[in-house]
C-alpha cells in the first residue's frame, strides 16, 4: 500500500490501494470511468472547494473548509469523519436544501448548486409514512418527480423488487408491523426505484443491532452489484466504510475539508471474510490511526 501525506510518501506492507492525502484541500481524483463507446463519462457527484458556516449569534460557526470530491459513475464512494464534522451538513448542500457561501456542487458535469430533486436520498431512520402501506412507501419517491414512469409499470417494478429482498407478502403491512431491518430494506427500495441517478445514505444501519447490521450490509452490497448505481454512504463505521466502498473520504475535525482518500482495492462481489485478511486489518488501522488523531486535536483545541 503506497501512503501519501503531506506531500512525504512511504511503503508499508501488502496490497495496492493508493491512500492520498489532502491537506491542502486539494484532491487527486480517480480517473474517470470510460463508457461502453470508449468516451469519457463525466463524474455523476463534483463537489468543489465547498465552504459552509453557520451564524451562532454575533459570530460564524465553520462548517465545510474548502471540501471537495468526486463519486463516479457506478461508484461506491463512503465517507467517514469524526463525529459534528460537518458531513450532515454537506449532503444538505448536495441535495440543495442549503447552499454554501463558496463553491460548487455538479452532476454529470451540469452547475446544481443549490438545486433540489437531484438525488435520491436514505436518512438515518427508515422515515416510512406510518400511514402508507409498504408498497405505498416504495412507490413515493416515483410519485412526486415529474420523470417518473407510469403508475402500472412503476407498480410491476416496485412488486418485483418487493419479492427480490424478501418482502413479498408484505406489500399490504404497514410499517408498524415490520421489524427494523425489514423497514430498512422497504426505505433503502424507496430510494434504489427513485428516478434520481445519485443516491445518499446518511448511516442507514446506525440504528440496528450487531447482527442485524451484518446482515443488512451483506444485503446492501448484493442489492448494490444488481443495480450499480452511483452511492456516497456516511458512515462511523470503518469496517462497514472498507466492505461496501470502493473509494472512501477520511474527514478532519470541523471545519470539514478532506483529511485523505482512500482507493479500495478489494474485488467484487465482497463477502464478510475479506473483514479478516491482512489487507484489510492493514487498512482498517490506518484510518483509525488518524480519525485517533483528529480526536486528539479536537481535544487539545481551545
Amino acid at each position: 500500500m503506497t501512503l501519501k501525506h503531506n506531500e512525504q510518501a512511504q511503503t508499508v506492507p501488502s496490497g495496492s490501494t493508493t491512500i492520498k492525502g489532502s491537506n491542502e484541500g486539494s484532491l487527486t481524483p480517480a480517473p474517470a470511468a470510460m463508457s461502453v463507446s470508449g468516451t469519457r463519462n463525466l463524474p455523476a457527484l463534483e463537489v468543489q472547494d465547498v465552504h459552509a458556516s453557520f451564524r451562532e449569534r454575533r459570530s460564524k460557526l465553520p462548517v465545510l473548509n474548502g471540501l471537495s470530491l468526486t463519486v463516479e459513475q457506478g461508484e461506491f464512494a463512503a465517507i467517514v469523519g469524526p463525529s459534528g464534522c460537518g458531513k450532515s451538513t454537506l449532503f444538505h448542500i448536495i441535495g440543495g436544501l442549503l447552499k454554501p457561501q463558496a463553491g460548487q456542487v455538479l452532476m454529470n458535469g451540469q452547475n446544481v448548486t443549490g438545486q433540489r430533486g437531484k438525488i435520491s436520498y436514505m436518512p438515518q431512520q427508515p422515515a416510512l409514512f406510518p400511514w402508507r402501506t409498504i408498497e405505498e412507501n416504495v412507490l413515493l419517491a416515483g410519485e412526486v418527480s415529474a420523470s417518473a414512469p407510469p403508475k402500472a409499470e412503476a407498480l410491476a417494478e416496485a412488486r418485483k423488487w418487493l419479492a427480490s429482498v424478501g418482502l413479498a407478502g408484505f406489500e399490504q403491512a404497514y410499517p408498524h408491523m415490520l421489524s427494523g431491518g425489514m423497514q430498512q430494506r422497504a426505505a433503502f427500495l424507496r430510494a434504489l426505484l427513485s428516478p434520481q441517478e445519485l443516491m445518499l445514505l446518511d448511516e442507514p444501519f446506525s440504528a440496528l443491532d450487531a447482527l442485524t447490521r451484518s446482515d443488512m450490509q451483506r444485503w446492501l452490497l448484493d442489492i448494490w452489484e444488481q443495480n450499480r448505481c452511483s452511492v456516497l454512504f456516511i458512515t462511523h463505521n470503518i469496517e462497514e466504510a472498507l466492505l461496501l466502498a470502493d473509494r472512501i473520504y477520511v474527514l478532519s475535525n470541523r471545519p470539514a475539508a478532506v483529511l485523505q482518500e482512500v482507493d479500495v482495492p478489494f474485488d467484487r462481489p465482497r463477502r464478510e471474510e475479506i473483514t479478516e485478511e491482512p489487507a484489510f486489518l492493514e487498512r482498517k488501522r490506518q484510518i483509525s490511526e488518524w480519525m485517533r488523531e483528529e480526536q486528539r486535536k479536537a481535544r487539545l483545541s481551545p
